[in-house]
Order: C-alpha cells, then sequence, then structure tokens
C-alpha cells in the first residue's frame, strides 16, 4: 500500500534531523577529542618543560659548587625533531651571606679578611623554552628559580685562599719598607695580611702588618703599594727598666673597631717576648691605627703576650665585638667592645672597657690563640684553647702537662677555673658525656684534655661543622720531636674518626715555629672530580660523623672543603676535611603560556 506524500515527507525530515543531530555529536565528539589532546599535549609540555627547568636549577647549583658558576645555555632532546628544549641558566651567584656556628670563626685574621667562611645565600634560574608552535603563537616557557644556602662556604672568591703570592708580596714588602734604626725585619717574622671592601666605587684595599726587632711595620700591597709606618715603643710605663714592646712580636689582628665615628680599622697585637727579660717586657696589649700608625690603646697584663689576638664579631657587622688574648703566665683576658668608644687627644679615652682576665690555665703558658666558636642553643660562645706542657717563665723551666679547654663564655663574669673543667678519658676508648648539650646546668662549662708531659700547641686551633682540630709538638730530646693532630668533636671530646684523638704526621723533627699550622688553603671539590684526592678511611668516617651531627635541613651532595696549612720544610700539610651542607631556602616558578 502506498503512503501518502504527506507521511514520506515527515519521514524524510525525521531522518534528516536525526542525521543532523548524529553529524553534530560526531563533530562536537572530534572537537572534544581534539581539545582533549590538545590539552594533553601542553600538559605534556608544561610537565617536560617543568622537569627540565626543575633539573636546570639541581645543575646549575652542581656547577656553581663545582666553581663553574656563569651563564650558560643547553639544547635538551635535540635527537627528536619538535622536541627540543632551550634550557638557559642564570649562574650560580652569591646573594647575601651571614653568620655561622658551623663555620670557622677564629679564620678572621688573614684568610677571613681574604675570604672567610660563612652561611652564603645563592639564588639560580632555569628558563626551559619550547620549540616555536605551529599556529604561530609564542612558545610555552618555563622557569623556576630557587635560592640556596651553603655553608661552611667562601664568602668571597676561592682563588683568594691561595695565600702564597700574597703573603710572599707582604713580606718582601715589609722587608723593604722596614726601617734599620728601629729593627728591621727579620725574614719569616709573623705577619697578618687583610682586606678592607671599598666604598662601592673604589677598589678593595690589601694591607699587611708584621714585624720584629722591638717594631711593627705597615705596608699597603693593593690598590697603591707602598709603605705606611713603622711602630716602635721604647717607654717604660711600668717603671721595670725595661722597655715595653719586645723582640719578638706576634702576628697582629688587623680588624674594625667601634672608635670615633664609625669602624676604624687597627692592629690588636701583644707586646711579644724578650730572652733576656723573660719577666719585665712584654706584659702589654697594644691597638695602632692601620692608617695612622698612631697608637690608640696600652694596656697592662700579668706576663709577656706572644699568641696572635682571636677576635670576635658577634652580629656579623664587620666589627669586633670582643677580643680575647692569653699570656705566658696562662692568663686569658677578654675586652668586651660591643660598645663605642671616644677618642680624645688621639687616643682611646680613659673609658674605654679594660682587659678582664677571665680564666687561668693554672701556670700553663698560652701560645696559640684560642678558636672562638657561637653556639646559640646554650646562650654563648665556646673558647678552643691549648695551654702548653713547656714553660719558660719559672726559673725551674720545667715541663709540666699540657692541657686543651674548651669554654663556654657567656660574657658576664670569669669563666670557671681549670680545675673545674671536666677531664675527659685520655684513653680516647671510652664516649664521654655531649658536655655542651643544652641541658646542663650553667655551672658546667665544658670539658679538658690533658695531654702528655711536655706536650706544646703547635697550630692555631681551627673548629668547623663540629670539628676541633690542632697540632702538637713533644720533644724526645735525642731525635728530635712528635708532631701530632688532633681531631675531637668540639662537643665532647672524643675522637671525631673513632680511633686515637691524637696521631702522629711527623718524627724526628725540630720544634715547628713561624706559620706552621696556619691555614694557607681552602679546596672545594667533589668525590667524582679528576684532581679531587682519594681520602683515608678515617677521613671518610669524620665526614659521615660531621654530617650525622649537621642540622636535619642540611642536604649533602658530596662537597667538600679541604683545609691545608704550612707542614715540615713548608710542605703542605691537610688540616680538616669538612663537608657542606646546602639549605634550600625558597624554591618557586613561573610558567608563561
Amino acid at each position: 500500500m502506498k503512503r501518502p506524500v504527506a507521511a514520506q515527507g515527515s519521514s524524510t525530515l525525521l531522518i534528516t534531523l536525526i542525521l543532523l543531530l548524529l553529524s553534530g555529536s560526531c563533530l562536537a565528539l572530534l572537537m572534544a577529542t581534539q581539545t582533549q589532546l590538545l590539552v594533553a599535549s601542553q600538559h605534556k609540555v608544561q610537565v617536560r618543560l617543568l622537569a627540565a627547568a626543575d633539573g636546570g636549577v639541581e645543575l646549575g647549583v652542581a656547577r656553581g659548587v663545582a666553581g663553574a658558576g656563569e651563564p650558560i645555555a643547553r639544547i635538551l632532546g635535540g635527537s627528536r625533531p619538535g622536541a627540543e628544549v632551550l634550557l638557559e641558566l642564570s649562574g650560580f651567584v652569591p646573594m647575601a651571606h651571614g653568620a655561622c656556628h658551623l663555620c670557622m670563626t677564629n679564620l678572621e685574621g688573614t684568610l677571613g679578611s681574604l675570604g672567610g667562611l660563612r652561611r652564603v645565600s645563592h639564588v639560580v634560574s632555569a628558563t626551559a623554552n619550547a620549540s616555536r608552535r605551529s599556529d604561530g603563537l609564542p612558545p610555552p616557557v618555563r622557569s623556576v628559580s630557587a635560592v640556596v644556602d651553603l655553608m661552611p662556604w667562601p664568602a668571597e672568591n676561592r682563588d683568594r685562599w691561595d695565600l702564597a703570592v700574597t703573603m710572599a708580596a707582604a713580606r718582601r714588602r715589609i722587608r723593604q719598607a722596614a726601617p734599620a734604626e728601629v729593627g728591621g725585619y727579620a725574614e719569616g717574622a709573623p705577619v697578618a695580611v687583610a682586606r678592607f671592601e671599598g666604598d662601592g666605587v673604589g677598589a678593595a684595599r690589601v694591607v699587611a702588618v708584621g714585624g720584629s726587632g722591638r717594631a711593627l711595620h705597615a705596608v699597603e700591597i693593593a690598590p697603591r703599594p707602598g709603605p705606611l709606618w713603622s711602630f716602635a715603643d721604647a717607654t717604660d710605663e711600668d717603671g721595670n727598666g725595661a722597655p715595653d714592646l719586645g723582640r719578638q712580636l706576634t702576628a697582629p689582628a688587623i680588624v674594625r673597631l667601634r672608635l670615633g665615628e664609625g669602624g676604624l680599622p687597627v692592629a690588636v697585637f701583644g707586646g711579644g717576648y724578650d730572652r733576656d727579660r723573660p719577666h719585665d717586657v712584654g706584659n702589654w696589649l697594644y691597638i695602632v691605627g692601620v692608617d695612622s700608625g698612631r697608637l690608640l690603646h696600652k694596656r697592662r697584663l700579668d706576663a709577656p703576650v706572644t699568641a696572635s689576638p682571636a677576635v670576635a664579631d658577634l652580629d656579623g657587622d664587620g666589627v669586633a665585638d670582643r677580643i680575647y688574648v692569653g699570656t705566658l703566665a696562662g692568663g686569658l683576658y677578654r675586652v668586651d667592645l660591643s660598645t663605642s668608644a671616644r677618642l680624645a687627644g688621639g687616643r682611646v679615652a680613659a673609658d674605654f672597657r679594660a682587659p678582664r682576665r677571665v680564666f687561668e690555665t693554672g701556670g700553663r703558658p698560652i701560645r696559640q690563640p684560642p678558636a672562638i666558636v657561637p653556639v646559640p642553643e646554650i646562650g654563648g660562645h665556646v673558647l678552643a684553647l691549648g695551654a702548653d706542657g713547656r714553660i719558660d717563665l719559672p726559673a725551674s723551666r720545667e715541663e709540666a702537662a699540657g692541657r686543651f679547654f674548651v669554654l663556654v663564655d657567656r660574657g658576664a663574669g670569669s669563666i670557671v677555673s681549670a680545675g673545674s673543667v671536666v677531664a675527659t678519658d685520655l684513653s680516647g676508648g671510652v664516649p664521654g658525656p655531649d658536655r655542651l648539650a643544652p641541658e646542663l646546668s650553667p655551672s658546667d662549662q665544658g670539658w679538658s684534655l690533658a695531654l702528655e708531659r711536655g706536650e706544646e700547641i703547635a697550630s692555631p686551633p681551627l673548629a668547623a661543622a663540629g670539628l676541633l682540630t690542632f697540632l702538637t709538638f713533644r720533644s724526645t730530646r735525642l731525635d728530635g720531636g712528635v708532631i701530632r693532630r688532633y681531631s675531637l668533636l668540639l662537643r665532647s671530646g672524643d675522637a671525631a674518626t673513632g680511633g686515637a684523638r691524637g696521631v702522629p704526621v711527623a718524627s724526628g723533627v725540630s720544634r715547628p715555629s713561624g706559620d706552621f699550622g696556619s691555614p694557607t688553603r681552602l679546596d672545594v671539590d667533589h668525590p667524582g672530580r679528576v684532581a679531587a684526592p682519594l681520602l683515608s678511611p678515617g677521613e671518610e668516617r669524620l665526614l659521615e660523623t660531621l654530617r650525622a651531627g649537621m642540622p636535619g635541613s642540611c642536604r649533602f651532595g658530596g662537597a667538600r672543603l679541604r683545609l691545608a696549612g704550612a707542614g715540615i720544610d713548608a710542605r703542605p700539610l691537610r688540616l680538616a676535611v669538612l663537608p657542606v651542607c646546602r639549605i634550600d631556602v625558597d624554591w618557586f616558578e613561573n610558567g608563561m603560556f
């Protein structure tokens, strides 16, 4: 039966509508699928760019730690057409530095002035650029930036840590500038070098001060090389018939003090020693202006001073807050410099803080400056101080047992007597308690370690990252003597490597003098570098121990510091190997599409 025309038209219209709906649905599905594919593709590009930028930051940190801090650009994924990513690194730029309780604060002398150890904040950024888009729109870009702290870390250019050229130039210029009528300069006599930053326009200034034969001489090494002044003191202010300044002088501490209108650069040094008058000469602490050579301050102490002063900058502003100086009678003096002092008639006013004797070693002479270590959790500083078993001042010249002290100084009053400081176990096999822990009572002031009879402290003590190290010498009378290197945990006095506290490093040698054991070079390296030397098993254990004692926020990428000093016959002597702590302070990313 034939359907009506009207019915056929309705069916055709219905089929057409159905086909249109199906076509629309298919088109919508196709468009949705294409959109999803585009979004997925863009997301894939975003992830790839973010991964590239994130990895670029890690690459920038690794390159910066290795000493390559300049900007670079790299092409990633070049083997796959259309998947190339241009990675641009900004470099590893030091942004700021501050105080660090894991750093060697007693390197504020020569090495500190040429680039000390600090907690140094670095900024690094990496930008990943995708290949050009086919639709003509700007290509996707992803950028990641980070602020990373490293400690302990050189605050300045690492090249400044190699002092051979600088010290040789300093000694040569002082020898040329020292007038014969005031004692000249004996080769090898102590010298200190300091670097003062310019005012933002001028170049940094490097000066050197040193001397012998009852005179101190200052020269400028840069930017205008030449002599500055010579200082001599033939006065007899204590009325004992002998000049106050000795023949054998110490290396001064060249620092800024709060004198006059601001931070005035000065040389702080002891009176030295005279073998002909061992009790009467050198019993003084001097402060002389670096620019003028004028005597600003002079105070009498209980005995001659042959140890360089140790200076502490407690607030990190570049101006000294305390001075510590030891004498041959075993007295340790502290000078509080936290407040400004007036200058009256060219000298420090009479109300300037007088040196205060805060500790006694029991008659053992102090011939090396103490290490000053901030320990925030105990509310003070720790002084690592060696006292010799070789005694020069008493007429009997008897040898006693040397002793090493780690003392807590909270800045007020005297430190406890030597007899009340807890002694560690001498065998080295029994661990001691953590004597610097915050839960200890205020009366418990650290620990001490007895050395052998006649054992002398032969180098300035170094303290960093929880490690305390120093060198000693003990004469064997027949075939010279023995030099030992002590590596201790600062908090307890236990052996840092798990074996003996002191290990012989040389025997059959004469008593060292001059710059022996003073740090002269710092190297930063990775175990994977070709130039990095192999460490001994004891040094590897030491690094593991020190890492375990660092803050939990530290990350360790294998970087380490190797500190070396002058050894026997001027050969380099490894003093310490330290891990580098990395802390990610801030990490952020920006995306542009």
